[in-house]
């Protein structure tokens, strides 16, 4: 008898592992999408220009404000949804959703309409980052959700990369003559196929996540750094101002965690927005020459540094997940130092693209790790807003902030050498410094809480 039981709860155990690892893997694969549907503009950017007569400020509110702005506020209200409603469902719908404002950005014929569905597909996406991590929570003890949101978190890296050098390739084949002829008979440009290429196949991952994956029941496994026992699972989601109170009143280590992430995503939007441009100009090359060599460099890189993430922190117990996650994010943020000051300013295009996928190896770890502090600190129908007021801060502030300062000091600079880099230099290593510096804050308020207690 025992026997038998034994071999039931292993194989139901298995069953289980398997059932969340194709959760995990669901997960990623949409967050890839997001990131390509999200950059693919720009690799779009010469040919939406002369197609759609748009301007270089056209094209940065594109890509900067117009999309960040829509994601940070759309996810603040979307968030509560996560906190009460079915996640997979939700999940699901958003996928769709911006899988069609995608496809439809190639059916554009202007600045507005092209603005129009770039908002949706940025309104859409808003919500995939709170319910998965949210339903993760409820999948993993704390020991164990940092591996799984590690893994979620190679999506920026991947469809980043894909985006880059695959979206040059997909422009090259578009615009082949043998390619062009059936394009010319349905009066399509080739950017106009590359969006429904991009777009379209969000539709079936859609279903996939709606058909395949199961909302799981909400508990609550968060351990408070002050020494509070979990609580049972609540019903109703909590009031806006009881999760801003339990986010900056309850825990004291949240508003230098935030904060810290805050600094740490601007020099993000920062590389992302400039570093391939600062490659271009200050080496005389070619946007596709620079797309092969930038693009597997920054997807290695960031891939690299966020399994690194989930094997730093692998054997922190239950208890000191939090501790562990804020105090290596620390150090990582600290390793990017160094890295951000030299790499926009190497006289060798070979050492600034291996610098360049150097600093997306010690952002992703500091990425891999951001999300960990509130799944397992903050009560289970609280969690979905308190990831997106992160969401919305780093998007609004850094998203907007980290391209802007390095345009305007690039323009304060135009006399000296390679002014792009020393602005992305000035930007870049200060933002690691606030990031490294305010980790640390955080990480001492944990250990402090858990002494008092």
């Amino acid at each position: 008898m025992f026997a038998a039981k034994s071999t039931l709860d292993t194989h139901g155990q298995t069953t289980g592992q398997a059932s969340h690892g194709y959760t995990i893997g669901v997960f990623f694969i949409c967050f890839m999408f997001s990131y390509i549907d999200r950059q693919i503009v720009s690799i779009l950017v010469q040919p939406l220009k002369q197609t759609l007569v748009l301007s270089d400020a056209q094209i940065g509110l594109l890509q900067g404000f117009a999309f960040t702005i829509c994601y940070a506020t759309t996810g603040v209200f979307v968030a509560r949804m996560v906190d009460r409603s079915n996640r997979v469902r939700l999940s699901a719908a958003c996928v769709a959703l911006w899988a069609i404002s995608t496809a439809m950005c190639g059916t554009a014929h202007s600045f507005g309409e092209l603005l129009f569905w770039r908002a949706g597909t940025a309104i859409a996406e808003a919500a995939l980052s709170p319910a998965a991590l949210s339903i993760f929570s409820d999948l993993f003890p704390p020991r164990k959700v940092s591996r799984a949101s590690s893994i979620f978190m190679l999506g920026p890296y991947a469809g980043g990369g894909v985006a880059l050098l695959g979206g040059g390739l997909l422009l090259d084949w578009l615009g082949q003559p043998s390619n062009r002829i059936w394009q010319i008979q349905m009066a399509l440009q080739p950017w106009q196929v590359a969006f429904f290429i991009v777009g379209l196949p969000g539709i079936l991952l859609a279903a996939v996540v709606l058909l395949t994956v199961r909302e799981p029941r909400r508990i609550e496994s968060h351990h408070h750094p002050d020494g509070d026992t979990p609580a049972a699972a609540t019903t109703d989601a909590p009031t806006l101002a009881e999760v801003l109170r339990e986010l900056f009143v309850r825990n004291a280590f949240c508003l230098p965690y935030f904060a810290a992430y805050v600094a740490l995503i601007l020099l993000f939007y920062a590389h992302s927005a400039w570093f391939p441009t600062l490659l271009i100009r200050h080496f005389g090359l070619t946007a596709s020459t620079v797309g092969r060599y930038a693009g597997p460099a920054y997807m290695v890189g960031g891939i690299a540094g966020v399994i690194s993430a989930g094997f730093l922190v692998r054997k922190a117990s239950d208890q000191h997940a939090l501790s562990k996650s804020l105090s290596t994010a620390s150090k990582a943020a600290c390793l990017l130092v160094p890295l951000a000051l030299a790499a926009p300013l190497v006289p060798s295009f070979t050492m600034a693209v291996l610098l360049y996928g150097a600093c997306a190896y010690a952002a992703s770890i500091v990425m891999a790790l951001a999300p960990i502090p509130l799944q397992v600190a903050i009560p289970n129908r609280m969690r979905g807003r308190s990831i997106a007021l992160l969401v919305f801060l780093t998007n609004a502030i850094s998203g907007g902030l980290g391209p802007f300062a390095v345009g305007y000091l690039n323009q304060s600079f135009h006399t000296l050498d390679n002014s792009l880099g020393v602005a992305l230099t000035i930007v870049g290593a200060t933002a690691a410094i606030a990031s490294s510096l305010l980790y640390g804050m955080a990480s001492r308020r944990v250990a402090a809480a858990r002494q008092s207690a």
